[in-house]
Order: structure tokens, then sequence, then C-alpha cells
């Protein structure tokens, strides 16, 4: 069986670039989009474990990145993590409000987000 497979959603390819590099070293397998309307096709192929969405996107239907994924069926149960350059205890707050399983800041840098996600991935997409 596989490794689970992670969906990066960001705008920012070096942002991208570094969750890539962060869930590689972790184990993890990912696809990423850099726009929303990118992630039906990269769906239809396999669906992922989790999703790592920045919080600002410019092209999300809804003003809301956990809301737009949500309303594609094939993702209405899988785990959100929203990344964004928010302080962690403003971001906390945002993801419990729109429904999202945790928050990591970019503020941490690589290092702080890498310490941050190895414990939520391994809670929500076990290997």
């Amino acid at each position: 069986m596989p490794d689970p497979l992670i969906l990066i959603l960001d705008d920012s390819e070096l942002v991208a670039s570094m969750l890539e590099m962060i869930c590689g070293q972790l184990g993890y397998r990912t696809s990423t989009a850099l726009l929303f309307e990118e992630v039906l096709p990269l769906i239809v192929q396999e669906r992922p474990s989790v999703i790592l969405s920045d919080v600002n996107l410019p092209d999300l239907p809804v003003d809301d990145p956990v809301s737009s994924l949500r309303a594609i069926p094939a993702l209405a149960d899988t785990p959100i993590v929203l990344i964004s350059g928010q302080p962690q205890d403003a971001l906390d707050a945002l993801a419990s409000s729109r429904g999202a399983q945790a928050a990591v800041s970019k503020d941490a840098g690589l290092p702080g987000m890498a310490a941050a996600l190895a414990p939520i991935l391994a809670n929500l997409a076990p290997r």
C-alpha cells in the first residue's frame, strides 16, 4: 500500500516547495495545486488523505478555503490543515471557526512548520 497522499494548495511556489519537502521527509507523497481550479483534476486520479491549504488564495469560489474544498463531494470529509502567515493563535481560532482540523503558521519557518506538521499528519494520515 502506498504512503498517504497529501494535497498541498498554496499559491506561493516557495511555500508549496517547502511543504512538499517537509511532507516527503515525513514519508508522505504529495500532489500540489497552486490555484484552487487545479484541485479537481488532481483528485480525480487519487483522493488525498489530508489537505494543506493556504488561507488566502486568489481564485477561491468563496472567501474560505475550507468551505470551498468541502463543496467538492470527494473532499467533504477530508481533513484540512490551514497554512498562513498569521500568528499561530489567530490561525488556530480561524481553523476552529471554519471547521479545519488544524493550522500551522508560516511564520514558524521551515523547521517550525516541519515540527508542527509531523504530529498533525501522523494523527490525520497515519502511515
